[in-house]
């Protein structure tokens, strides 16, 4: 019975390192935050999630540079650094020499109040302002994810969360505002970026023969054109079948002349004229 038992404890025990505890409650607030559309009370819970995350995702990068350095005295290593004190060790040319804007700064902090405000019994919110630090935050903590552990957002939040924040127009601005500065900070090519096709924005960037959104993160192979050697993606490739000599008879098609065209899918702008190919 005894041996049962330390069983039932070992299954009912979980040990989870920084990164992916942050993760854990980062899901947790992706949770709060889409039940909030309706329960508008939840946007306070899944605040509360989503400040824990960043405390947590902090410390991990505070982690991998040392251990002792997630500790408010390294000597006397007991309590934990706050979220301050994180952000400072991390912003140091001499820690972590990551960047973190005023308006990121002044976010957590608007955050972290709201956080603990939620630890009184008397206390007075503003349910639209929560709402609208959760998204600036939460875009905040994209691209420290990105930028600090090489993880994007949809490899933790389900992608239909993220659908649904693209939604709530807040939120939209302050994303495409951070993937448009990623596409500046990664100095890519504007041949190399069109319309995403799932969410419209220009942040659909060509990298490694796909095609991946910086701001919804959709993502779709590239498919080259035959003609000119492009990469597109398939719902920009162009059937031009019909501009071939076809001969139809009892329902059987059978091309007669294809006009030296071993395709017939192409960008659209060489594929309106094909006969062109034999003029020259």
């Amino acid at each position: 019975m005894a041996g049962v038992s330390e069983d039932t404890e070992l299954k009912r025990t979980r040990k989870l390192g920084f990164l992916d505890n942050s993760h854990r409650f980062l899901r947790e607030a992706a949770d709060k935050a889409r039940l909030a559309s309706k329960e508008p009370d939840q946007w306070m819970f899944a605040v509360a999630a989503l400040v824990q995350s960043v405390e947590l995702a902090l410390k991990a990068a505070l982690a991998e540079i040392h251990s002792a350095l997630i500790y408010e005295n390294i000597d006397n290593p007991k309590r934990t650094v706050t979220i301050a004190t994180a952000t400072n060790r991390l912003v140091s040319k001499h820690i972590g020499n990551h960047e973190f804007t005023d308006k990121d700064r002044k976010r957590l902090e608007r955050a972290i109040q709201i956080r603990n405000d939620l630890t009184h019994s008397d206390f007075s919110v503003n349910l639209s302002q929560i709402e609208a630090n959760f998204h600036e935050v939460f875009a905040f903590l994209a691209e420290f994810n990105r930028r600090a552990f090489s993880i994007t957002m949809d490899e933790i939040v389900d992608p239909s969360h993220l659908v649904d924040f693209l939604e709530n127009r807040k939120h939209h601005q302050e994303m495409l505002s951070r993937a448009l500065t990623r596409i500046d900070d990664e100095e890519i090519d504007p041949h190399l970026v069109r319309s995403c096709t799932y969410c419209t924005e220009d942040t659909f960037v060509e990298v490694d023969d796909e095609f991946r959104c910086y701001l919804c993160h959709h993502y779709e192979e590239a498919v080259q054109c035959q003609r000119c050697a492009e990469n597109f993606t398939s719902d920009e490739m162009v059937d031009f079948s019909d501009a071939f000599d076809i001969d139809i008879t009892e329902g059987r098609a059978e091309v007669m002349n294809n006009y030296g065209f071993d395709y017939h899918v192409a960008w659209p702008e060489p594929a309106r004229y094909p006969t062109s190919r034999i003029s020259r």
